[in-house]
């Protein structure tokens, strides 16, 4: 029987073969890398019924004789992504013969051989003209988005990023489900003096730090951050640094701005570290050791840092916009994403140990709520929803 004839098992009893898109894993780490690798992993005890076959390109192989030479020669990343998204993720599924394919991004094959689940993160490009500017991106978002809408069934992390798929892509409520994502199993609670030296030796940075991982694009308000952490720095009357993790992913200036120049203006070179991109271990000891985590995004599909920083131990301070009231709840501050906000949100935070430690007590609390064997579990439902 081949896969276009194939029925999808639905009963409990049944065993669920799902080829899985794994080619984040070989890309720096990122969201969606982390929730592939999180969620392959929980998904054999969360749902024993389910069969993952992880899938990754062979970009030669996937290129071939189908492509006009000049495509088959290229070495651009982009093309190369936009070959598996397109057919390679296909046809490699087909190789699989599986019940169903999830492809855990924005993205799908056109078309597909198998049924599809796809995971809309978000649907920023479409909301945010900064992300869309080149004629590229508009082309790609087209056939995506016609794409993805002929999917069986789409996960969304959150109820705001679903209300935006529902709107953006005009999904019908029936075929879309909300799976909260959750932080990584090692991201607990830290022995924070090893953490603080790990911290002093590798970056330099022995005092208090406000932390931020969440990336550089423009949605993440980091220029806001910046001006925020000069006023704390002015009035806390103690030492304190400003550490930025992570590195832009293009050197594109519309969706990622230069940071630099603001903390040249406004003297802060000494106290604003940008380590660039950092390894897991690295990542583990910064949330260890830092004061204070600062999430002032415009736009979060989910916004997976906070709640990594909560589960950390970590005193907790937002924007109150789109998915980030949702993940932290009341066990964060949630505020207006303006630099009077936040720099008042911040010293709070520095200033007064008991608001400190009950966030960071409330913080472990709420990051236990979610976990990825209830992602697994709940990805499961999604794929055995599909007839």
């Amino acid at each position: 029987m081949s896969n276009r004839d194939a029925t999808v098992p639905t009963a409990a009893t049944d065993r669920l073969r799902v080829a899985f898109d794994t080619s984040f894993l070989a890309l720096p780490p990122s969201g969606i890398g982390t929730y592939v690798r999180c969620l392959v992993a929980a998904m054999p005890a969360a749902a024993p019924d389910i069969e993952l076959v992880p899938l990754s390109p062979d970009w030669e192989r996937e290129a071939g004789d189908k492509w006009p030479p000049w495509r088959r020669i290229t070495t651009d990343a982009r093309v190369r992504r936009a070959r598996w998204d397109l057919r390679g993720v296909d046809s490699a599924a087909r190789r699989a013969n599986p019940d169903l394919l999830h492809v855990p991004q924005f993205a799908a094959p056109f078309p597909s051989s198998s049924p599809l689940v796809v995971t809309v993160h978000d649907v920023i490009p479409f909301l945010l003209d900064d992300y869309r500017r080149s004629r590229a991106m508009r082309l790609n978002l087209a056939v995506m988005r016609r794409a993805v809408r002929r999917a069986g069934r789409i996960i969304a992390p959150s109820r705001a990023a679903a209300a935006d798929i529902r709107s953006v892509l005009a999904i019908p409520p029936e075929r879309l489900t909300v799976v909260p994502l959750a932080a990584a199993p090692d991201l607990v609670p830290a022995d924070r003096d090893a953490a603080r030296r790990f911290v002093a030796e590798r970056f330099g940075v022995s005092n208090d730090y406000v932390f931020n991982i969440a990336g550089f694009d423009r949605r993440k308000n980091l220029p806001m951050l910046i001006e925020a952490f000069a006023v704390v720095r002015t009035k806390l009357g103690r030492p304190v640094s400003l550490v930025i993790g992570g590195a832009p992913h293009t050197t594109n200036p519309h969706v990622f701005p230069d940071v630099r120049p603001l903390i040249a203006a406004l003297g802060l070179q000494s106290s604003v570290v940008l380590p660039g991109k950092v390894s897991d271990e690295e990542r583990r000891h910064l949330y260890g050791a830092a004061s204070v985590y600062a999430t002032p995004s415009l736009y979060e599909g989910f916004g997976l840092t906070p709640l990594e920083a909560m589960a950390c131990g970590v005193p907790t301070v937002v924007a109150d916009r789109t998915s980030l009231p949702e993940v932290v709840g009341e066990a964060g501050l949630v505020v207006p994403p303006t630099s009077a906000a936040f720099a008042e949100a911040l010293l709070a935070t520095l200033t007064d140990v008991s608001l400190s430690t009950r966030l960071a007590e409330a913080g472990v609390a709420r990051a236990r709520t979610f976990s990825w064997e209830r992602t697994a579990r709940e990805t499961a439902a999604a794929y055995r929803s599909i007839g």
